[in-house]
Order: structure tokens, then C-alpha cells, then sequence
């Protein structure tokens, strides 16, 4: 489906998208990090932008100067992220939750002219120029005169550089370009006019930030939230009348738990879709979610740093499978490839080409020639593609292991090991084995009240899978660690299972 302005991309600013708001003077942020909640519409969004974009000017940075901000979710995170490209400079926003040896090495590696940060991070030691949020310097800036218009950029120029996890590297600053972001945000925000929609997760992951600007250009409101708490989250959708939810997995499971271990009503039928994305999703999750929201459509999303738009509806109008992630966008340009042979079929890894794909990696040629071919992003997702075109997750090329010779996905276990009516949530890592190379080992977190043993997960997992994937090794958890974006943190459960096993066999 083909979206208002698409032919005007070439030269839009991401900044522009605020303009493209039908009700500007309506409310469009609800900023919960403040007490009481303060309350911003679009064309206020704008003002604060102008003023900061003129200030960086008046400072005399120059075009495509990196602009960096630490901070958590707070109104004024909007006015950084629009602000800086609104004056021809790139949005680097910096991840809280990093070690402060990492955000110096990003720091460096983006070259940050100037960093902005928050309260809680005012602290940081860098010989960069900082400015507080809400300093008596931040106050004057704002107290400026706005540009008196957007600076003129090319389709191409970076617009953001943002920094993946690094959960198997050093951070990789992806270069989004204005076309980049403004080509997603426009064709999905022609589909969601009006939303009121819930972002707790943190705005320097993709999901969050992305979710604010598709609600800004199409005439809805955010509904900010400083962090994620599932008590938080529910009140919000009560409070405001919160017509969109999205968010990772972890976060509905969070959700869910709290749902049933409290007696405090809550409204939440004002949800009409919950989007869902970031991390794989079962079918368990999946009817839990919907049993929440029953008369909300629930999807399945997918995107990447690197690029966002992937997937849509069923051009024949089709109802999606559960966890699907969608059927071919027309204006995206999907293959599936065998990552050994490189041939294409129906099952491999996704290779991604349309306008929303990255410009590539900062400083890093031979990463860029690896991931990138004629304009084709490869995601390093495997997937499987059925008869009628739908797009399910296998799982990463990265995380898969062989045992005994046989190739084992740690998604498909896991999904084969939540549909046990005890079992809440599985995570499965690879441990290491003198004879077979490597053995799936699984970690549980069961239902409430569940008294489920080691060898009855063993004995469903070798009734429902192969033989070669069931876990060798169970242990029971009460909660599954997250990495820094809320995220599973597999490389901290991979460690764990290597230490359980090595000092007592692997008995918990």
C-alpha cells in the first residue's frame, strides 16, 4: 500500500515528520517523568526542537557534527533526537544500562562533539562537552530563539548513528539516513492514524524511538514513561485510555505475571493493538497476550537496527498465523539464503533490500562487506517462508548450534518447550561436550505453583522434538536475566550453564 508522501522523501528532514502531524496543537507527549505528568503538543515538540537546533548552530558545529545524549525517557529526549538533525548534525543516542568503558569507546568511535545527558549520568567522566537537562545552562539554551527553518539535507546524509547491543563485539554504530527513517516511519504511520500510544521501553533502543515518531507524524499521542514497570504500564493504559501497547517479549511476560499475582481491577479495554517486537515470540506468550487485550489485534513484529520495514498484511487479505511476522512488504525486497551454500529457498537467512535498510556501519569496511551486498542488508535472522508467503522466526545464525552433527535451533526448542501447559518461559544454551561438540541445555521458569521435574521437561521434549534437541541439562529459575535492552541475555545464561556443569554436573 502506497502512503501519503512517499514522493517527497528524497528531501525530507526526520525533523519534518513533526510537521506532518494533522493536530498540531493538540496534545501529542504525555511526559510521566515528570510529577505531575507534563503535558506537549506537536507544535511545542517543534519550538523546543528549533531552539536547540539553533543553539548547536549559534555554538558553531558544523554539518553532520555527532550530538550524543545519556539519558533515560524524559519529554526532553525529543527535543535532542529532532533537534540535532533539525540542524543538519547526527543524533547519537548513548545506552544507559552500558559499562562507562563502553560509552567512552562509543563516544570516541562517533567522535560527539557534545553530550547531553540527564541527572542520573551528570556525573560522566569524558573530555567531551556536556550539557545537563534541566541545568541552569540547558534553561538558558531553551530560552533562545528557534531557527527560522529545518537545515537541507540529501536523501542520503546520516541522520542517526545508534549503536547496537555489542552482545557479540565491540558496538556497531549503524548510520540511518533521513531517507532511511522517514521512508519507515511514513509507510507505517499511514496505517496507524490517532493512536495513543505507550512507550515505556528505553528511548535509545530502536523499538521505543521509532514508536514515538510513528505517533508524532500520524496525529497520535505518546504516553512516555520514564521506565518499565508492569504495575506502571497497566496503570497507564487505564489512565489514559491507551489505544497502542509496544514493546519486547520479557516485558508482556512481566505483564502477565503481575496481572495474576494482583487483585487490583484495571481497564485495559481501550487497547486495540498490541505491537510486539525486538526479540522471538512464542505461542504461548502470544494467547496470553490476547487473552489480556481480546478484542486488540496482536502482532508479531519484527525489525532490525539496521532496518526496520520488512513485513505487512497478506495482499489477498489472508488472517496471520500467531507468530507470524508478515507477508513481504511491497515495497521491500525479501530473499531467504542458505548461509553455507548460499542458495535461495524457503527456508535460510533473511536478506532485506528497500530504503529503510542502513547506510551501513561507522568505520567498518570489512563488517559492511560482509553484511551488506548490492544493497541487500543480510540480517542474520533464519526464517522460514510457508505456501502462502507468511515469514516465521527459526532463529539466529549466530545462536545455532550442532550436536552430534545435527544443527540445533535454540528458538524452535524453546517454542516446542513453552507449549508444556507448566512451563512459563524456556531458554536454551549450547554447553560443551567432549563426544558430541555441544549439548542443549535449558532453562525453566514454570507457572506458579508448578512442581514439574527435571525428567518430565526431558521426557515432553523427547515425545514433541527430535531426540538430538532435547536439554541434557534442566535447571528451574525463578526469572530469566536481560541484557541491557531488554533483551534475553544468553551470553549471561551460557556462562551460568558452563558453570553449573563444570562444578557439579550440572545439577542445580
Amino acid at each position: 500500500m502506497r502512503t501519503r508522501g512517499l514522493g517527497i522523501i528524497g528531501t525530507m528532514n526526520i525533523a519534518e515528520l513533526l510537521s506532518r502531524n494533522p493536530n498540531p496543537n493538540e496534545v501529542a507527549l504525555i511526559d510521566c517523568s515528570k510529577t505531575p505528568a507534563s503535558e506537549l503538543s506537536a507544535s511545542q515538540i517543534t519550538r523546543q526542537m528549533l531552539i536547540f537546533a539553533e543553539w548547536l548552530r549559534q555554538a558553531g558545529f558544523e554539518a553532520g557534527s555527532r550530538v550524543g545524549l545519556l539519558a533515560g525517557n524524559l519529554g526532553e529526549y525529543f527535543t535532542v533526537m529532532f533537534g540535532a538533525p533539525a540542524a543538519g548534525m547526527v543524533f547519537v543516542p548513548l545506552n544507559t544500562r552500558l559499562p562507562e568503558e563502553t560509552l567512552k569507546y562509543i563516544a570516541k568511535d562517533a567522535d560527539i562533539k557534545m553530550l547531553f545527558c540527564d541527572d542520573d549520568h551528570a556525573n560522566f567522566v569524558s573530555d567531551i562537552p556536556t550539557m545537563t537537562i534541566g541545568s541552569k545552562e540547558w534553561i538558558d539554551l531553551m530560552g533562545g530563539s528557534p531557527a527560522e527553518s529545518l537545515a537541507q539535507v540529501d536523501p542520503h546524509d546520516v541522520a542517526v548513528q545508534i549503536y547496537t547491543s555489542g552482545s557479540t563485539g565491540r558496538p556497531k554504530g549503524v548510520l540511518l539516513s533521513h531517507e532511511n527513517i522517514t521512508f519507515t516511519v511514513l509507510e507505517y504511520g499511514s496505517t496507524l492514524p490517532g493512536e495513543v500510544m505507550l512507550v515505556s521501553a528505553p528511548l535509545y533502543h530502536k523499538n521505543a524511538s521509532m514508536s514515538s515518531k510513528l505517533a508524532f507524524a500520524s496525529g497520535g499521542k505518546v504516553v512516555l514513561l520514564p521506565q518499565f514497570s508492569a504495575s506502571a504500564y497497566l496503570d497507564a493504559i487505564t489512565s489514559y485510555g491507551v489505544t497502542m501497547c509496544s514493546g519486547v517479549p520479557t516485558m508482556y511476560a512481566l505483564i502477565t505475571a503481575e496481572l495474576h499475582n494482583s487483585s487490583e481491577e484495571r481497564d485495559l479495554s481501550s487497547v486495540e493493538r498490541v505491537f510486539i517486537g525486538s526479540a522471538p515470540l512464542t505461542e504461548a506468550l502470544f494467547d496470553d497476550i490476547q487473552d489480556l487485550f481480546p478484542t486488540a489485534f496482536v502482532t508479531n513484529g519484527y525489525g532490525t537496527t539496521e532496518a526496520v520495514l520488512e513485513f505487512g498484511p497478506h495482499p489477498e487479505g489472508l488472517e496471520r498465523p500467531k507468530i507470524s511476522l508478515g507477508y513481504e512488504h511491497p515495497d521491500v525486497e525479501l530473499k531467504l539464503v542458505d548461509p553455507i551454500s548460499g542458495a535461495e529457498g524457503a527456508s535460510g537467512e533473511l536478506w532485506v533490500k528497500s530504503k529503510g535498510v542502513m547506510l551501513g556501519y561507522h568505520g567498518l569496511p570489512e563488517v559492511n562487506a560482509e553484511r551488506l551486498t548490492d544493497g541487500w542488508y543480510h540480517t542474520g535472522d533464519l526464517m522460514k517462508r510457508d505456501s502462502d508467503g507468511w515469514y516465521f522466526f527459526v532463529g539466529r545464525v549466530d545462536d545455532m548450534f550442532v550436536c552430534a552433527g545435527e544443527n540445533i535451533y535454540p528458538d524452535a526448542v524453546e517454542q516446542m518447550l513453552e507449549r508444556h501447559v507448566e512451563i512459563h518461559q524456556a531458554v536454551v544454551v549450547p554447553v560443551a561436550d567432549e563426544l558430541k561438540g555441544q549439548l542443549p541445555a535449558a532453562f525453566i521458569r514454570c507457572e506458579a505453583d508448578s512442581v514439574l521435574s527435571e525428567a518430565e521437561v526431558k521426557d515432553f521434549a523427547l515425545k514433541n522434538g527430535p531426540a538430538y534437541a532435547h536439554p541434557r541439562y534442566v535447571w528451574f529459575v525463578d526469572e530469566i536475566p536481560l541484557a541491557s535492552t531488554a533483551k534475553i541475555n544468553r551470553s549471561a545464561l551460557m556462562r551460568k550453564a558452563a558453570n553449573l556443569v563444570n562444578s557439579n554436573g550440572g545439577n542445580s
